[in-house]
Formats: C-alpha cells, structure tokens, sequence
C-alpha cells in the first residue's frame, strides 16, 4: 500500500493492505479535513487503509470527493473506478456478522497475534461493488468508529466492453460534518450528484454499495 498528499508535498508510506472490515484494524495514515490524499491501491480484493480522519467521531459524516482515478503504469484510462470505498463498521454493526479467519490480512496487526486471529474470528470479508464514480463525484460516509477509517481498494478499469480489476492510484479529498447523521438524516453511505457542493442541498442521491 502507498500513501502520499495529493498535494503539496510528497511523502510516501508503504503499508501493508486489509481484506476484511473491523473497527479494531489500526488507521495507517491521517487527514484532516479538506485535506488530500493518494492511495496506491493493489487490487485483489485488499484495501489500501484505513485512513483516520482526524477530529471524526461516531454520527459525524465524512463527505470523499474523487478528485482523479489513474493506472500505476501511467498509461491514460478514460474511466475508472473503485469498487470498494468505505468506512470502519462498529462493533455493535459486526455483532451478527460471520467472520472468515482464513486468508484474513489486517493491516499492521501482525498474522501470529492473538489480535490477529479474536479481529479475524469476527471480520466479514471485502465484498466488491461496481458502482461507476467520474472524478469529481462525491460520497457520503455514515461515521461509526472514532477517526471514521476510510479504506479503499479494488479500482474498476475499461476492458473491451467489460471491466478488469488491477491496482492502481486513487485521490481522494475528505470533507467532515458534525453530528451529520442526525442533521441530514443519513444512516447509508450516498452517493451525491456531482453538481452538488454543499450538504445543505438535496442529498437524495444513489445508495452506493460499500461499507
């Protein structure tokens, strides 16, 4: 995994993926609000995250704005986008929630430690959706742990008619609401149309299928 601010500064962290949601996987970067960042994401269902948004707290909203898409190899792509893009569950949204110890990677939290297999007993799997996102687009993400832990993997590439799954650079820019899951009345993330600026209009948008 790779992270490094979109802009001005360029900074990079190589950190190892997640496949499986679970409050207790440890932020491996941060942002604040407004501000930027890159994701280097390596396809084959792991997550590159999660990314702590500093001062989030449970009932808050996180709006991320796609600021650009692209392949690792540079080559131009007209469209792409990911197919997993969400934030940490709570513990109390994991209680009925099978966890799949086999093949389970989490992050930092070393495979031989007894963290490793109590978080993997009880972690669901990554489930992939493929829901287009044009840059510019922008979603909203329900908070439920504190820090809200944004991760994102499996980018959606053109293929011959169809869609092929690789790695490849994401850029998020990440907005935070206070107490926005009451005040918009918002418990699922949504997608927003793209002209919309402000979470004072409308937010009737698509439900999007991510975490």
């Amino acid at each position: 995994m790779l992270f490094t601010p979109a802009a001005p500064i360029r900074t990079v962290q190589y950190i190892p993926g997640h496949n499986r949601w679970h409050p207790d996987i440890p932020p491996v970067a941060e942002v604040i609000a407004g501000g930027s960042i890159r994701l280097s994401c390596q396809g084959d269902g792991v997550l590159c995250g999660p990314v702590g948004v500093v001062g989030a707290e449970p009932g808050d909203l996180v709006m991320v704005e796609i600021l650009g898409i692209g392949r690792l190899d540079g080559c131009f792509s007209p469209a792409a986008h990911p197919g997993v893009l969400g934030c940490a569950p709570s513990h109390a949204m994991l209680r009925d929630t099978p966890g799949d110890p086999e093949g389970a990677l989490l992050g930092r939290i070393a495979p031989s430690s007894a963290d490793h297999d109590r978080i993997a007993a009880s972690a669901p799997p990554v489930r992939a959706s493929c829901r287009a996102l044009a840059p510019r687009a922008q979603i909203l993400l329900p908070v439920h742990v504190p820090g809200a832990r944004i991760s994102a993997g499996d980018l959606h590439f053109p293929d011959e008619g169809g869609c092929r799954t690789e790695g490849g650079r994401l850029d998020l820019r990440v907005h935070l609401t206070k107490r926005g899951m009451e005040r918009f009345q918002i418990t699922e993330p949504v997608l927003m149309p793209i002209t919309t600026s402000s979470l004072d209009a409308t937010v009737a948008g698509l439900t999007v299928g991510v975490a």
